[in-house]
């Protein structure tokens, strides 16, 4: 194959990554007819670079989707970015520059005005921009060139047809996200922590006027956060190999192994330097806890059940818990005859319903609601209930009492807690737990929520323990523990011997020593 076919096929493998061309060995390439339709091709894609985009299956997926959010979750070079951005620069574009293979995945036409929001101004934001003049058309752009088209001083990449793409971060202040409409806010990357969501809820209303759509390409590298909660809790049931789709949403994930233009041997090699959870975050765009759960034995198919028969609750031996303060957490449960802990039902109450005498009304209708009686065997409360309340230097146990609630202080051994409920999730050989020991009623959304959620948290000094966010619930269900602990297996010393009638001792035994009167003394 001559040099100028060689140079070719490298020009064509920088603008177009991993395009096909059909050609089945290089040296079909010594034609010069094919040389020629390789030139011509390649001047084709330097115009136009979209020529050479072939999306994997996961891309075509992300695009072809008619939904007003749509989310790409990837692992490192996964090809999220790529489709992101790819997707903005169909719409922003007039129709005829879109490729024919493109062209149903047209949703807007100009002047298309896309807000896109990175993390920060660095590494994020030039990621970004090369992407961008990596696919763009030049003749598409304001005055045919990068140079003309992109304002460094607004961010902003202007296209000769009206449209533009600009760029923000989120470090900027959330007032500068607002008062303006756009046709779509697309974030690449997690816009991370509470200032990230705000951007977001800002962001809303700038599409609102159009109702304009929403795109999220990134990895998922910082734990569980507000992304989690809005996106793939809700991401609706699977329609095919890792693709979810709900009403409003489309959710795919994409890991290193469905780009079929990367080294895979480079990648395995880059991988295998992470942690695991990395690994699992970076390689397959999976959100995964960093410290770990606390419960990692919890499972839903196992220790979920449905709703519970009134019936069937009368029987257990009721214990209801209180976490008390401002998000008030209260769990409704029972104790059977084999030890085994259902909870039945919650309630999570919210400003002047978390005052304990409207609490203590809404506790006894619940129990009214189920038929049980208005007080159970025992409420427990948390300790910290002891403490006087610096506005009226009343206990809440006090205040709890005089609403006509009874409680108990529950024990408050973290460790100790943490460790029962593993012990009851622990289902790992069944000839300890034969049956699971702890059942929550699906009815019972926040537990289960906060469960999904409960996290160690790593400490300097080495000691156990917990994130201290979204825990009031679990807080309640490890008192509940150890308020009837399960007993503890012991290995008995010796085996005991049980005499049979009609039968002799082992001759291995150590025969009886026979002395007089006086013993060893005689």
């Amino acid at each position: 194959m001559g040099a100028q076919a060689q140079a070719l096929l490298e020009e064509l493998d920088q603008l177009a990554p991993g395009i096909r061309l059909g050609i089945q060995d290089k040296a079909d390439l010594e034609n010069p007819v094919a040389r020629d339709a390789l030139r011509r091709f390649v001047e084709r894609v330097r115009a136009n670079p979209l020529l050479g985009y072939e999306p994997h299956s996961k891309q075509l997926a992300f695009h072809a989707a008619r939904k007003k959010v749509k989310v790409f979750l990837g692992g490192n070079r996964s090809g999220k970015s790529v489709a992101g951005i790819v997707d903005d620069l169909i719409q922003a574009l007039d129709e005829r520059v879109v490729p024919p293979a493109l062209r149903p995945l047209k949703i807007w036409q100009p002047p298309f005005r896309c807000r896109i929001v990175v993390p920060d101004f660095g590494r994020p934001m030039a990621a970004v921009l090369e992407t961008l003049r990596q696919w763009t058309p030049a003749s598409e752009l304001r005055g045919g060139s990068w140079e003309e088209a992109w304002s460094s001083r607004d961010h902003q990449l202007y296209f000769a047809n009206g449209s533009f793409i600009e760029v923000m971060t989120c470090e900027q202040d959330v007032s500068k996200f607002g008062g303006v409409t756009r046709e779509r806010v697309h974030y690449d990357e997690e816009p991370k922590g509470e200032k990230g969501q705000a951007i977001y809820f800002e962001n809303t209303q700038r599409i609102a006027e159009v109702r304009g759509d929403e795109l999220f390409t990134f990895s998922p590298v910082h734990d569980l956060g507000w992304t989690y909660d809005d996106l793939w809790e809700t991401k609706g049931p699977e329609v095919a190999k890792e693709v979810w789709e709900s009403d409003a949403m489309i959710l795919v994930r994409a890991g290193q192994a469905d780009n079929p233009h990367l080294d895979k041997h480079g990648v395995e090699e880059a991988l295998a330097k992470l942690p695991e959870h990395e690994r699992l975050r970076r390689s397959k765009g999976e959100f995964i806890h960093a410290q770990g759960l606390v419960y990692p034995d919890f499972d839903r198919d196992l220790h979920t059940c449905p709703k519970l028969d009134p019936e069937f609750v009368k029987g257990l031996e009721q214990f209801d818990c209180i976490d008390p303060g401002l998000n008030t957490a209260v769990l409704f449960a029972g104790f059977d005859s084999d030890n085994v802990l259902w909870v039945y039902d919650e309630l999570h109450l919210r400003d002047n319903n978390a005052i304990p005498e409207n609490a203590a009304e809404l506790i006894r209708a619940k129990r009214k609601a189920w038929g049980v009686g208005p007080s159970p065997k025992v409420t427990l409360i948390d300790p910290a209930g002891a403490a006087r309340s610096h506005q009226t230097n009343e206990k809440t146990f006090d205040a709890y009492k005089r609403a006509g609630i009874r409680t108990k202080p529950a024990q408050n051994d973290l460790e100790l807690g943490v460790l029962e409920i593993m012990r009851r999730l622990d289902h790992r050989n069944g000839e300890r737990n034969p049956q699971p020991l702890v059942q929550i009623g699906l009815n019972c959304d926040g537990l289960l929520w906060e469960l999904g959620r409960y996290r160690k948290d790593i400490r300097e000094d080495g000691k156990f323990g917990v994130v201290k966010k979204d825990d009031h619930k679990v807080d309640c269900l490890r008192y509940l523990g150890l308020a009837r602990p399960l007993p503890r297996r012991t290995r008995p010393l010796h085996a005991r011997q049980v005499w049979v009638p009609g039968t002799a001792p082992p001759l291995d035994r150590k025969p009886r020593q026979v002395s007089g009167p006086y013993g060893k003394y005689s």
